[in-house]
This record gives structure tokens, sequence and C-alpha cells, in this order.
């Protein structure tokens, strides 16, 4: 990316920071995690990839290291460069838009890491479709043929993909290994079901765990006296390991797939559907929330509304029961500083400015703030070019805040009166 484009966004922001300060933009990062890219339209391709900032003891050291990198979902979208070096991939389901560039991966991975093997996330159920389509891939790309006289032999030396598959069930954790921000800090993965019209389908969290040294926050004020009796009584004063959920990510699912207590009556929960459900509580309340909607006409009929929920979708008139089911939409949550990221949106309601239009009519008002949209894939001829305002809204990752678009076609709009 060229500079000129990353000091124009800054330039933006900064514009709309000072013309008005009530105004919170919206990020596409979190504590520890920016979104590098995001590329996603339905039925054709989807790849987030999340790139982890540079802790500051690693920024002082002259030896500089490339930043780790994870990636939910490999469909063959334009930024499979950036997706080349994610060492973490979690696979939310088998549909061609969302693995069509698994293999591909692997081997640009493998090439530009050292022969490192990358790690894939899959849902349980389909670990032997895909153990079955990497050994079909590796005996392609190792068939030979050679001619000897008049007689053809042909030879296959298989040499198999580098890839480590772990399968993955709903309620399941897994330390991330390698990745870590600074000495202290290290993260790991959860995932839990989503409603994906029947097909097999996980969502994911990504958490950190952080050591911290001292006291915990409610006893820092007290004396060391008060200190030393709480200990003599058993009780931890010491801060310890703080967890704190990061980054969500939905999947493929329809709304029943996010509500809270909707897929399983108590009764029917075991253990594992009980931390599944668990863990997608805690989505709701991660400091970002990537959440797929495919429909966004809010003024469409029950007909179609019905017809996302038996395709496995979002429809944008969904979002206001799911976020209140998790208490997103609380008077008190007007302030609220946890981001939101939309992908996956369908191509029919193109170009980009279309579908940001319908967004911003059907969004629950409590929430429209905090709102970013994986915009890229929509962007016609005309957006596209240089001098468009979609340009100067459009982040390096390819994502517009909902905020920023409002303020720019009301500009827009005054300008023209």
């Amino acid at each position: 990316m060229k500079p000129t484009i990353c000091w124009c966004y800054i330039t933006l922001h900064c514009f709309l920071l000072c013309s008005s300060p009530s105004l919170s933009i919206t990020m596409t990062s979190t504590t520890h995690w920016t979104i590098k890219s995001a590329w996603s339209k339905a039925g054709v391709g989807t790849n987030i990839v999340l790139e982890l900032k540079c802790a500051p003891d690693n920024a002082k050291t002259k030896t500089k290291k490339r930043p780790a990198c994870v990636a939910f979902d490999m469909g063959a979208t334009p930024c499979f460069d950036d997706a080349i070096l994610a060492k973490y991939v979690f696979l939310s389901h088998g549909h061609i838009d969302h693995v069509g560039a698994l293999f591909s991966h692997a081997r640009a991975h493998a090439v530009s890491c050292g022969g490192e093997a990358p790690t894939y996330f899959v849902p349980a159920q389909l670990l032997p479709q895909i153990e079955q389509c990497r050994n079909a891939m590796s005996m392609i790309d190792s068939f030979t043929t050679t001619t000897s006289g008049d007689e053809n032999k042909t030879t296959g030396r298989e040499n198999l993909l580098k890839m480590t598959l772990v399968p993955v069930n709903p309620g399941d954790e897994f330390l991330l290994k390698g990745i870590t921000y600074g000495s202290k800090t290290n993260f790991f993965v959860r995932a839990f079901e989503v409603d994906h019209a029947g097909h097999t389908a996980l969502g994911y969290t990504i958490g950190s765990r952080t050591k911290t040294a001292g006291l915990k926050r409610e006893y820092q004020n007290l004396d060391g006296d008060a200190i030393r009796e709480l200990v003599q009584s058993g009780v931890r004063v010491k801060a310890g390991t703080v967890e704190k959920i990061e980054v969500a990510y939905s999947g493929d699912t329809c709304r029943h797939g996010l509500m809270k207590d909707c897929l399983h009556s108590p009764e029917s929960m075991n253990e594992k559907l009980s931390k599944s459900a668990t863990f997608l509580q805690q989505a709701f309340q991660a400091e970002l929330l990537i959440c797929e909607l495919t429909f966004l006409d809010s003024a469409e009929d029950e007909t179609q509304r019905q017809r996302s929920v038996e395709r496995g979708h979002l429809h944008i008139n969904d979002l206001e029961v799911i976020f209140a089911s998790h208490g997103r939409l609380n008077s008190n949550n007007e302030n609220e500083t946890k981001s939101i990221l939309f992908y996956h949106l369908s191509g029919r309601y193109g170009p980009a400015s279309r579908a940001l239009d319908y967004i911003a009519a059907g969004l629950p008002s409590q929430i429209r703030n905090s709102c970013q949209v994986s915009i890229k894939s929509l962007l016609s001829e005309k957006e596209k070019a240089a001098g468009h305002g979609i340009q100067q809204l459009l982040q390096p990752n390819g994502c517009v805040s909902v905020e920023d678009y409002l303020r720019w076609k009301k500009g827009k709009n005054n300008a023209k009166a």
C-alpha cells in the first residue's frame, strides 16, 4: 500500500474527529490484533486475516520478525497474499467459497516460511473429506508422464502437502502455540456451534491470557496490614492471569445459530454443548465481533427473510433480536466501545455505496457507531477510481466504517444543496 493512501486515510479520520468530537471512530483492531485484510462476497470467497501487533519489547530489537498472522477461512480471494503468512487457519465450514484456496495456502505458506506446515482447525466431521482432498491434490501435484521409446509410462511420486489438520468440535479450546505478545501474553482459540442450514459449521473466538504482576484491582488501595490479613485468611490477592476474549468470528449462520440459548434445550445439553453455548455468549462480548451479514434490505418481505434462514444466513432484520438476546442493545450501551465487522455481503446489493445504504438503514441504532463493513468485494469500477469518495473512506484492509460513510454522504448531499 502506497504511503500516500495511508496518509489520505489518516487525514480523513483526523478531519472527522476534529469536526465532530462526539463521534467515535471505530477501528478494526483489538488489544493485540489488527485486521490486515478482509475480503468477502457471498458465494464467491471469504478470507479474513488478522495480524498480531508488535510488542514494545520486540520493537526495540534490531532483528525484525515478521508479525504473526492467523486467518478465518481460506476462500480464493484477492487478499490471498496477505493470508500466506497465516500460521493458523480456522475453517468455519466446507463450502467452496470458504475453502477454495486451502491447498494453495498450504503450499505457499511452506514455500514462504521455511517449509513450515500451517495448522488448520477444521470441523471434525469434515476431517476425512479434507484429508481425501489433500491426498488427491498431492497426487496431482506430483504427477509426471515420461516417454520411453514408443511406450508412455506414467509415474506418480506422491508428496503430501504439508498441512497439520486439527479436528474441532463445539466446546473445544486450543492453545495457539508459537504465538506470543512479549513474554507474558499467549493466545487460545475456542469453537462454538452455529446453524448453517444443516451444514457442519463452527464459529470461533480468539482470546488472550496475560500474566500480570501486583495486586488485583480491588485490593490495590489497601495497606500492607490489610493485604496480609487477606492472604492469611486464604484470599488470593495477586492479579495472576488476566483472560480476555479479543476476536470472535461467526462463520456462516442463520439467526438461530447466534441467539443466546436458542440451539439446544437445557435438558439436551452435555458438557461440550454447554461450553459451546458459553463460548457463543463470550463471542458477543469480544472486543471485535466479525459477523456474517448476507441479506441487507430491511424492507424485504417475510418470504425473503425466511429464505435467509433456509439458506443458513443472516438477514439484516435479524440483528436486533440477536444482539438484544446478548444484552448488546441496552440503553446503557450507547457508548459501546466493542467493534463489529460485517462480512459475506451478497453481490445482489452492490455496488458498495448501495450496500452501505442498506446496512446503515437497517442497523439497530445502538450499534451503528461501532460497525465496520468488509466492502471491497462490492466496489464498482466507478468506485474503484482514485478520486471516488468511497476510496477516501476505504481502510487499507478493505473495510469502511458505517459512521464514516454516513458523514461522507451527508457532506456530499450538503455540497449539492
